[in-house]
């Protein structure tokens, strides 16, 4: 078990109880103190092997296993539905015939088929796979300071980036359901300090006549056109004398939390090389074309832009913005209703478009490896088809498929296995839990390394075991 503070551990010769009582947890854990000393320095010195950084395409809503990696062709048609399977770059496994960019980039990928959990509501499914803990509740909560971190925010505190640029970048940053705010998509008990950084959706990001299919940068890193950069920081300057002279009434953990959030800001929106990473217009008009001129498209090639810039971790929330969807300005992959009219129209056509060229972009650049990518909902589909309009499938989390790419990740495989339905999961069952262990491992950290809070608490970064058929 690897254990990490703010100031690590460190023999002084004088040993007090709480280091001893950290040094029996380590020994009953199976790593004795030295071995975590032997391991820090391994870390240090950049001897771990790992990805560097990680492209999480979070697909909000919940796909169905059915109709994109997990087919069945010969269950009753209440099941199966209208699609059929497609022949890929490996033989002998299919996938859905709207797929087909991606069916021939099998060979670059592996399919998990067993994702499983026992839970069925949004925030609360979306909570565990965002952070590889259960919340314990299956409803629709709302997030807390003592949620666990998100896997971008883990990565930042083990592995931050250059001060330039950030650390972890959420876009863009709306995940939610019900009207709260996803929990676990942020730092948790870390601390807010290592929230994501986020792009907000905008007009730019719709299908509006103003639209020109590319994303701007994040407002925030835009000074007004009256303000220069040497003014900002002259007021800056200003600002942080007066804090100085009321330094003693700053008692509060939230006053520095803030200060810091504000730091970090202006340090973004001076940073030439942050700015630049989130300058979609420096990308040729082709590129644009072959991501496609559609919010998932755009969102894609953001996050391939940020990551070759140094970003260590990008959550991309990869959701559609037809022009007819009955829900919102956006369409996410809750599909309760209209559910093959939207996968007909948008959501497989462009995660086909979009994810087939992120993959290919990035494996053209020399990136893949150095990558990993990780394509998931927060749940599965229903089997059984409801009577909804032109069809709909419902939340089913008991079984539903995972895509990973890139760093170091073994390619080609199938791995897990569902009944005839894809109801259940016979074979290989990975949970969140597993998939957050497999996760770290595959960007070198070790699964089992503990962090403390913000209360000084020790706190496994994860409970699961890595499914080493993706590791090798």
């Amino acid at each position: 078990m690897l254990e990490l503070q703010s100031n690590p551990i460190r023999w002084r010769g004088n040993v007090s109880r709480r280091t001893l009582l950290r040094a029996g947890a380590l020994a009953v854990g199976g790593m004795t103190l030295a071995d975590l000393f032997r391991l820090e320095s391994r870390i240090a010195a950049g001897a771990v092997a790992g990805a560097k950084k990680c492209i999480f395409v979070f697909l909000n809503g919940g796909p169905s296993q059915l109709d994109t990696f997990d087919m069945k062709p010969t269950a009753p048609a209440e099941i199966r539905g209208p699609y059929q399977p497609i022949t890929t770059s490996v033989p002998g496994t299919h996938i859905c015939e709207k797929l087909p960019k991606l069916a021939q980039l099998v060979d670059q990928f592996s399919i998990l088929r067993s994702a499983t959990h026992h839970l069925n509501a949004h925030n609360s499914s979306a909570a565990y796979v965002l952070s590889g803990h259960s919340p314990g509740t299956d409803a629709n909560i709302a997030p807390t300071a003592l949620d666990h971190p998100t896997y971008g925010s883990v990565v930042t505190r083990l592995k931050p980036a250059p001060p330039q640029l950030p650390s972890f970048v959420l876009t863009p940053r709306l995940l939610f359901d019900m009207g709260f705010p996803t929990p676990s998509a942020g730092g948790g008990w870390l601390g807010r300090s290592y929230d994501p950084f986020p792009v907000a959706r905008n007009q730019m990001m719709s299908r509006a006549p103003v639209w020109n299919g590319r994303l701007p940068g994040p407002q925030a890193l835009r000074l007004p056109d009256d303000i220069s950069h040497q003014r900002l920081t002259a007021r800056t300057g200003l600002l942080g004398a007066l804090n100085e002279s009321f330094a003693d009434a700053q008692e509060h953990a939230s006053m520095h939390t803030l200060d810091s959030h504000q730091q970090k800001a202006l340090d973004l929106m001076l940073s030439a090389e942050c700015r630049a990473a989130f300058d979609l217009d420096q990308e040729p008009a082709a590129l644009h074309e072959r991501y496609g001129r559609f919010e998932m498209g755009q969102v894609l090639l953001l996050a391939r832009r940020l990551v070759e810039a140094g970003v260590r971790f990008v959550t991309a929330n990869a959701v559609s913005n037809p022009q007819n969807t009955r829900l919102s300005p956006f369409q996410i992959w809750d599909t309760h209703f209209d559910h093959f009219r939207l996968y007909n129209d948008n959501l497989l056509p462009e995660l086909d478009q979009a994810l087939s060229a992120l993959l290919v972009d990035l494996k053209q650049r020399g990136l893949l490896e150095e990558t990993l990518v990780l394509v998931m909902g927060e749940m599965g589909r229903t089997p059984k088809i409801n009577a909804s309009k032109d069809g709909g499938r419902d939340h089913w989390g008991r079984a539903y498929c995972v895509l990973w790419a890139g760093g170091g990740i073994v390619k080609g495989s199938v791995i897990g296995g569902t009944d005839k339905h894809a109801s259940e999961v016979t074979e290989n069952p990975a949970s969140p839990d597993d998939i957050s262990a497999t996760l770290y491992e595959a960007l070198g950290i070790p699964h089992q390394t503990v962090l403390h809070d913000i209360g000084g608490r020790p706190r496994h970064i994860t409970d699961g075991s890595p499914i080493q058929a993706l590791l090798g």
